[in-house]
Parts: structure tokens; sequence; C-alpha cells
């Protein structure tokens, strides 16, 4: 004759083991403090066309949407400079231009004695117990060899890059030089063709 589940005699081995297969994962999940996901994005030259800013008739942009209402988003952030690397030095280190002295395409911050140990954003989240990743152009490449990768980032995606470029320049030369960055005017060109 068939007896319920409730009724049926167990082995203590198999209670046992029910209680420590069960248990275990509890006490273990709660005994590990809980930490959000965090997914930075930094855009050093983008507009406000993303839907979640606002948006354009012309941009459709469904994924970073999706993204932007499940965290923060930051609606009244500002670059502290009009170029992207002391932008980009300044996301990183916390700094001002007008602390670290870098106003100009040059130099990457590492290359300055004074900032050369100074502890990242991505450093910080590592020493957290986080894992980093970047991918784009946040260090355009000037972060050394292997060892020094390694210490700003734990995974290293494409770096992207500058792209076609003009045939001759466009303009003259600048007060900051005649650097290739330093050459803005109309080009015709397609997106994809632009490594960022």
């Amino acid at each position: 004759m068939f007896r319920s589940l409730a009724t049926r005699p167990y082995p203590i081995s198999f209670v046992i083991t029910l209680l420590f297969v069960f248990a275990v994962p509890i006490s273990s999940r709660a005994d590990q403090p809980t930490r959000p996901n965090v997914v930075f994005i930094a855009i050093d030259d983008q507009n406000d066309w993303i839907g979640a800013f606002g948006g354009h008739p012309l941009a459709k942009t469904p994924h970073i949407d999706r993204l932007a209402t499940q965290g923060t988003l930051f609606l009244n952030a500002h670059c502290q400079a009009p170029l992207c690397n002391p932008s980009r030095t300044s996301l990183m280190l916390g700094l001002r231009s007008t602390t670290t002295g870098i106003y100009g395409l040059s130099p990457w911050f590492r290359t300055v004695p004074q900032w050369q140990d100074r502890v990242t954003l991505p450093q910080h989240f590592k020493a957290a117990g986080y894992r980093t990743l970047s991918a784009g152009k946040i260090y355009h490449g000037g972060v050394g060899g292997p060892q020094a990768r390694a210490r700003e980032f734990d995974i290293w995606g494409p770096a992207g890059g500058i792209g076609v470029k003009p045939d001759k320049k466009l303009i003259p030369p600048t007060p900051m030089g005649d650097h290739p960055l330093m050459d803005w005017g109309v080009f015709p060109h397609r997106d994809e063709d632009k490594g960022d």
C-alpha cells in the first residue's frame, strides 16, 4: 500500500543531508553582503540625443534607454574641460584640470610624476573586490605595457581608435600645435569608418 511522503520513515542521514543542503546556501548567502553591479559608461563626446536624455527623432536608443531605467542616470553632468584628455583625466582621478595641470591632448596622467601612483576610479573598484573591464577609448591606449595595463583594469576589450583621416589638413596649424586631432572641420565619412 502507498504511504504519503509525510508518514514514510526516512533514514536520519537523508534528513541531515537535506538540512545541510538547504542550510548551507542560505547561510552563505546571508553572510555575503549584497553589492550592486556597476556599469559605468563614460563618453567624452556624446550629445544628448539618446532617449533617456530627452532624445532626438532620428536617434533610436532602446537598449541604453532600458539600461538607464535600471540604474542612476546623471542628467546634469558636465565635462571638466572642453577636450577629451583632460576630461578623461578628471574623471579617472577625481581632480580638476586646474589641479592636474593637464589641459591638452597630452600628457597621459601616468607620465606625470605626481599622478603616477594616484588611485583611479577603476582601481578603487578593484580594491573593493569588483572585477573591472574597459573597452573604448577611456585611456586611448596610453597605458604602457601589459603590466601597466593590468594595474588599471582586469580585462581590456577593444580600444577603438581614431578611424579614417582626411588626405590633407582641413585647417592651418593651431595654437596648440599641428596635432592631427586638432584638425577640425567638415569631413565626409560614414559613422562605421570611425573607431569610436
